[in-house]
């Protein structure tokens, strides 16, 4: 019993951790950008305070979507539903113009 529960709680988890470090390119642009902004005797602590920042972030998110995905079945489905309809909506609003 306590593998299954393993394996349904730790394959979510992965899942989402791959995810997010793939996408995690526009997360280090977005602190570099920000942190050129500061004079240069800040910018360390500001870039360390942002990756730290990022990665609790994501730990926490993470840890509560697979959660909610685990509890939740109908929530995948609507996740699903959202993710098309937002994705519809970008293509429509490119090639509209």
């Amino acid at each position: 019993m306590n593998s299954t529960l393993a394996r349904q709680i730790l394959l979510p988890i992965l899942l989402i951790a791959f995810t997010d470090i793939i996408l995690q390119p526009d997360t280090a642009i977005a602190i570099s950008s920000v942190a050129s902004q500061v004079p240069g005797q800040y910018r360390l602590p500001v870039l360390a305070g942002g990756v730290l920042l990022a990665a609790l972030s994501l730990l926490a998110f993470t840890l509560v979507g697979s959660v909610l995905v685990t509890r939740f079945t109908w929530l995948k489905p609507v996740a699903g539903l959202v993710l098309v309809v937002i994705g519809a909506k970008l293509a429509f609003d490119y090639f509209r113009g």
